[in-house]
């Protein structure tokens, strides 16, 4: 009905019948005077809305650059860079370092390299050769100085048999067939123990497999022997973690003289990671004052003006742990004030590099005890003190985590821009009932006002007929 009303109206108006009005740009501009404050008001919220989300964003992104600056402050072997180099890399090399490492020149002499003692069986025309009528078991001693006797059930009696029952047993000794490629019996069980003395095994059985005939031990077990600066060392392996702090060495032949191993500690890391915590924190700072300052220039200026309780908050807990004491105190060194770290008038961080090199040359080892707990790859998990910058680290993750204020907040802003959403959609169906009450309103007026012409005209020539038939 409202549309042919309109209709109607529309061709009233193009003759020119009716009231003479545009009853559209009527109806549309009385709809207007009702719909656009309304629709601006919540285009404006939702505009609010959306730079609060990315103000809350951009807040968790720069904390967590921050908890990365101070994750780079938490392992005491990446607090200082170490290289090395050895005057035989074919003989004694160095396969790892780590910033523990202090600085210093080592001779190593290796007279003998560890091994693992290597035994072969007797030989066998197959992998499937019958070796007992039924299934049997091998006793296997594993140990030098302190021995363990296991017994290894072989339920198929084969070659093949032997070496799977071995390797299942876990026990350090494996066994592996190979095809020596002889004509006729040409397969044999190889075995191999650990490395190192302890590593030496026998073995034992019913059938005889002949590990222990004259001439099948191709190997014995042994340790590696290095005279280390004057000291006489022994370990079962031939890479060695545990000589020189921080480093592993890896030995490859005996040597006829000392290999030299230089060692050089750079302590400079630490300073350049911890001047990294103070700009990412002085970023930050300023991010907080740009969003929430009203009327800044800067790119979401006061996106959080409305929520500068948040910002009072977020500052005043990571500021709290920032100067709070370590969990790892060491010395005189308990937190990061006492590495020359404090705060300016304008709220930023500063670094009094005076006081620091004077804090790293007189106590290093305290500052990497208080920052680090002296750990390096900690579980997180655990109860243990893990140290100032992991304290901090974590107090900064709990920020974004599913529970924490900046999750908790961008997911009740996005509730409420979805809110504002659903309010403009439906502002938008309710003033398009009103603009069409209004047109079928103005449509049934311009009706009634052709049909009043109309009467009009017809009086009009009524009485112009009387007057004229009067004339006559």
């Amino acid at each position: 009905m409202s549309d042919v009303s309109s209709v109607s109206s529309q061709v009233l108006t193009t003759l020119g019948v009716g009231s003479g009005l545009d009853v559209f740009k009527l109806a549309q501009d009385l709809t207007d005077v009702e719909k656009v404050p309304k629709q601006n008001k919540i285009n404006s919220d939702i505009e609010a809305t959306e730079a609060s989300i990315s103000g809350y964003g951009l807040v968790a992104y720069q904390v967590g650059l921050l908890q990365t600056a101070f994750e780079k402050l938490n392992d005491a072997d990446e607090l200082a860079t170490s290289t090395g180099s050895s005057s035989d890399i074919t003989e004694v090399s160095l396969t790892s370092l780590d910033g523990s490492a202090q600085t210093g020149a080592y001779d190593i002499t290796v007279s003998q390299l560890a091994q693992e003692k290597r035994m072969i069986s007797d030989q066998y025309t197959s992998t499937s050769a019958t070796l007992n009528s039924s299934a049997f078991d091998i006793s296997i001693v594993v140990g030098n100085s302190s021995t363990t006797t296991t017994a290894v059930t072989v339920s198929t009696p084969t070659p093949a048999g032997v070496v799977s029952a071995i390797n299942a047993a876990s026990i350090g000794v494996t066994a592996s067939l190979v095809d020596t490629g002889i004509s006729g019996s040409n397969h044999r069980i190889i075995l191999s123990g650990p490395t190192g003395s302890e590593g030496a095994f026998s073995i034992s059985s019913t059938p005889d497999l002949g590990f222990g005939d004259s001439g099948n031990t191709l190997q014995v077990a042994q340790d590696s022997i290095i005279n280390f600066d004057g000291l006489t060392v022994t370990r079962s392996s031939n890479e060695i973690s545990d000589v020189i702090e921080g480093a592993t060495m890896a030995l490859t032949k005996t040597t006829d003289s000392a290999v030299r191993l230089n060692l050089v500690s750079d302590k400079t890391t630490l300073k350049t990671n911890l001047e990294n915590v103070v700009t990412t924190y002085n970023d930050l700072n300023t991010l907080f004052t740009e969003l929430t300052a009203e009327g800044s220039e800067a790119e979401l200026g006061g996106a959080l003006s409305d929520d500068t309780s948040l910002v009072r908050y977020l500052r005043s807990q990571i500021r709290t742990a920032m100067f709070a004491d370590s969990s790892s105190p060491s010395g005189s060194i308990t937190a990061l004030r006492d590495l020359g770290v404090s705060l300016d008038k304008t709220g930023n961080l500063t670094l009094d590099e005076t006081t620091y090199d004077s804090v790293i040359a007189a106590s290093y080892d305290d500052v990497v005890m208080m920052l680090s707990a002296n750990t390096s790859d900690q579980n997180l998990y655990d109860t243990e003190n893990k140290g100032l910058s992991q304290d901090i680290a974590t107090t900064l993750e709990d920020f974004s985590q599913s529970t924490g204020v900046l999750t908790t907040r961008t997911s009740n802003a996005k509730d409420e821009l979805q809110d504002y959403k659903d309010e403009l959609l439906k502002l938008e169906a309710r003033m398009e009932s009103v603009y069409q009450r209004y047109l079928t309103q103005f449509s049934a007026m311009e009706s009634l006002m052709a049909s009043m012409d109309t009467t009009k005209k017809y009086l009009e020539g009524q009485l112009e007929s009387l007057s004229k038939a009067y004339d006559s």
